[in-house]
């Protein structure tokens, strides 16, 4: 950019690609960076705000318990069962 007088203006470095504009062009991001508000500023990303919603996590009645009559390790099968 050339160096151009403009009466209560300043130039300033951009933060984000580091060229020079003047400062009534720039605009600060949300996390803080001065940059051209043209070309260089974007608007916050919705989904930085979100959050979680809470749960309400309850053990109900009739719940099943592990049955403890079967045989869970290294059952045996014999032909006569398979078929």
């Amino acid at each position: 950019m050339k160096n151009r007088f403009v009466r209560g203006d300043h130039n300033v470095i951009s933060d984000d690609s580091g060229q020079k504009f003047k400062r009534s062009e720039m605009r600060y991001t949300w996390d803080g960076l001065l940059v051209h508000a043209a070309t260089e500023w974007q608007p916050k990303q919705p989904q930085i705000d979100i959050r979680g919603r809470n749960e309400k996590i309850a053990v109900i009645n009739g719940t099943r318990t592990q049955s403890e009559d079967l045989p869970l390790l290294n059952p045996t099968i014999t032909k006569a069962q398979m078929v």
